[in-house]
């Protein structure tokens, strides 16, 4: 079922800007005029635009029997109707309770009060690092041979050799400020 979060980018006008992009690539000593910087921030919206709708596109989940499938130890936040809300260890789920061990004391929740439940996922920073310092490294290193493309002097890989480990410091920076891990939710109360 797919979410009507934003509109899904049209294919063909992201391989036109990626053929713009080529074409103004491949001209020799070609300087980036506005045209170029405008197709570069659509396709970088519209990359933006498909992760977004990606992560929207989550089904809702109602099922107490979820909780139930759940290893004890989980860490788990759980939500009470009264605003009130308790973090701590899963210990057991029954079909009408919610055994906690809390960071002060162990609670016995019953299913009436319990307005939410959410799961602490594991992180991904060490793999969106790496993720980050390739893609970075490999734009870094398309735009320095774009700027590099025709020409002659004393040093020919100048771009080459300044924006590759630019685009990779960039890249780390950008996959180590993406959010990981966080709460999923498991169990909404009808």
């Amino acid at each position: 079922m797919f979410s009507a979060a934003l509109p899904l980018p049209d294919v063909r006008g992201v391989c036109a800007m990626a053929r713009t992009l080529a074409r103004y690539a491949l001209k020799p000593r070609r300087k980036l005029t506005t045209r170029l910087l405008r197709e570069l921030r659509m396709v970088a919206f519209s990359v933006a635009a498909l992760a977004v709708n990606a992560t929207a596109q989550q089904a809702p989940t109602a099922s107490w029997t979820n909780l139930g499938q759940l290893a004890p130890g989980t860490e788990v936040r759980v939500l009470l109707s009264d605003g009130k809300t308790v973090r701590g260890f899963l210990q057991k789920a029954t079909s009408d309770s919610l055994a906690i061990n809390a960071t002060t004391s162990q609670e016995t929740l019953s299913r009436q009060d319990v307005k939410r439940v959410l799961l602490k996922r594991q992180g991904h920073r060490g793999r969106n690092t790496l993720i980050g310092l390739a893609a970075g490294a490999g734009g870094g290193l398309a735009l320095g041979a774009a700027v590099d493309h025709g020409s002659s002097g004393w040093f020919r890989n100048f771009g080459k050799a300044v924006f590759t480990p630019l685009g990779a410091i960039v890249g780390t920076v950008v996959g180590v400020a993406i959010p990981t891990g966080g709460w999923h939710e498991i169990y909404r109360a009808p």
